[in-house]
């Protein structure tokens, strides 16, 4: 049937609901659809309808340790009673080269590639779409080509205001045992192409490591930080909303302000900021979730991981509230928070490698990007 016996508006909010791969199929259908589903104005709305779309899939990533290493991208479905790979869905990472990237973050589907993951020198970022094969090499700003003396810090996510998927890097000069303040903070949009310096102040603290991830939630990229008062450390959260383009400060909970931020890390569980400690020496992690979010009061104790498999990285929580957490043998597995019993997902990981988030398709690059190779 045609889309000229249904209501647009209608057809709009059935097609709303549909894949970004079956769309771009359906573009075949008539010339009326392949011009409202190519629309900027469809677009647009499909990617602001993302959010409310329910999600049962989550992405993985880890590189093998076979020779030569390969960074392979599985999905599996999360359901409440089990957690089992989708085989309809093929990843091919399209990048041929042996550079060994880190991924930033992702947002909207679309994700964030850095190559700085052993020195913290950036020579290529990359957004790459894996649903509809599209990548963006982005240009790198002069200060990152001219100048060594620095540490880069990468924050990836969506302005939701301007429609538009952004970058913020921030430039530390090092200075002996630490760097110096404030870093000097810009911003890519991809729907400039360019990188540009904002006019809000630099945040006044260090984020304590480039190789953390940062997550993205309630619109803003989040880092676990640290500032130094007449020498006394405070450990806290750093966000950079995308849409205002300011910097803020989160504090922790009492007890984790004057922890150590290096074994800290920031996470999202149910939508919700959360930061991991790991306590090292007893093999231990505890995991604080913000209820409402940057309500200080409203941090929770959410779980005290003790396990006996030897605790690496947590990296998210499924539906059913199982945890998803690396070992120290190169291994994700699924720990039941219960049983404490634990299940083996993927074995045979580089360290620090795995990663997961929610799976989803989108539009993101359709035009800006090119095509990758398959």
């Amino acid at each position: 049937m045609s889309g000229d016996y249904l209501p647009q508006e209608l057809l709009i909010q059935i097609l709303l609901w549909l894949p970004p791969k079956s769309l771009l199929r359906f573009r075949c259908v008539s010339k009326s659809w392949c011009s409202l589903i190519s629309s900027s104005n469809f677009i647009d709305i499909h990617t602001r309808n993302l959010p409310h779309v329910t999600n049962t899939r989550k992405l993985i990533r880890h590189c093998t340790t076979t020779s030569p290493r390969e960074e392979v991208y599985s999905v599996f479905f999360d359901n409440q009673s089990s957690f089992d790979r989708d085989d309809d869905v093929k990843i091919d990472f399209p990048f041929t080269s042996r550079t060994k990237y880190r991924i930033v973050g992702s947002c909207n589907g679309l994700i964030c590639l850095s190559d700085d993951a052993f020195s913290g020198y950036a020579y290529k970022i990359v957004l790459w779409n894996p649903s509809i094969r599209r990548k963006l090499t982005v240009p790198l700003p002069d200060i990152i080509l001219k100048n060594m003396g620095y540490m880069f810090v990468l924050g990836f996510g969506f302005d939701c205001k301007a429609n538009d998927y952004k970058i913020v890097r921030l430039s530390y000069k090092s200075a002996r045992n630490t760097s110096t303040l404030p870093p000097l903070v810009e911003v890519y949009s991809v729907k400039t192409g360019a990188w540009r310096h904002i006019s809000a102040p630099a945040p006044m603290c260090h984020i304590s490591g480039y190789f953390w991830p940062q997550v993205f939630v309630n619109g803003a990229a989040h880092w676990v930080a640290y500032s130094l008062n007449c020498g006394q450390l405070r450990s806290l959260i750093l966000s950079f909303d995308m849409c205002d383009e300011v910097f803020r400060e989160i504090m922790l909970p009492g007890c984790l302000a004057g922890e150590s931020p290096w074994y800290m890390g920031v996470v999202v569980i149910q939508d919700s900021l959360s930061v991991v400690d790991y306590d090292k020496s007893l093999n231990m992690l505890s995991v604080w979730v913000m209820k409402d979010y940057n309500v200080v009061e409203s941090w929770t104790k959410q779980y005290n991981i003790d396990s006996e498999v030897g605790l690496g990285i947590m990296l998210g929580v499924r539906r059913n509230g199982e945890v998803l957490l690396t070992t120290r043998n190169e291994e994700l597995v699924d720990y039941d928070m219960q049983t404490r019993g634990s299940m083996d997902l993927i074995t045979g990981g580089v360290k620090n490698s795995f990663f997961v988030d929610t799976y989803k398709e989108s539009f993101a690059l359709l035009f800006e990007g090119g095509k990758t190779r398959i």
